[in-house]
């Protein structure tokens, strides 16, 4: 028992006096613990996640090509006014992936014999990110007037790297 003239400052303060600042400096750096690893954990669920939307990026080079697609291919026509050969083409999919054509202008002799080959080609690649989906889009080889009285007037397509 603490009579008043008592200055005992241990008993005057109890287990709550002292103590008291140490176990909240103890909390305080507990919750900081806790927080840095949550933000830790959440940094982490981030980087996954965009590395894994990078992956399926269908413009990466390795990105596959279109398993399951239906693609028509029609004219092959000069206009000297868009600068070559005119091809339309008409793409549709449910796939993710990329739709690669190659168009090249070839002479009479080039169009079937793939040993012939031609500096007319333009590679075009068009992304699809899943879900049904259409692209139309047009695709000129550049030709000259000379070029074409020459005799390219013929198109040869090759499409995701298979004739």
């Amino acid at each position: 028992m603490t009579t008043p003239g008592d200055d005992d400052s241990a008993a005057a303060n109890g287990p709550t006096g002292p103590a008291r600042p140490a176990r909240n400096g103890r909390r305080a750096a507990g919750l900081v613990a806790i927080a840095a690893s949550m933000l830790l954990v959440l940094g982490l669920v981030a980087v996954l996640a965009l590395r894994s939307g990078a992956e399926a990026n269908p413009l990466d080079s390795d990105a596959p090509a279109l398993a399951d697609v239906r693609f028509h291919i029609t004219g092959c026509r000069y206009e000297p006014d868009s600068g070559g050969l005119v091809t339309h083409v008409d793409v549709s999919t449910s796939d993710t992936g990329r739709f690669t054509v190659d168009v090249e202008a070839t002479t009479d002799e080039g169009a079937d014999n793939l040993d012939i080959s031609t500096t007319h080609v333009v590679r075009v690649t068009v992304p699809f990110y899943g879900g049904s989906a259409r692209k139309q889009f047009d695709v000129v080889v550049p030709l000259s007037r000379s070029d074409f009285r020459d005799g390219y007037r013929k198109c040869r397509y090759t499409y995701n790297g298979t004739e």
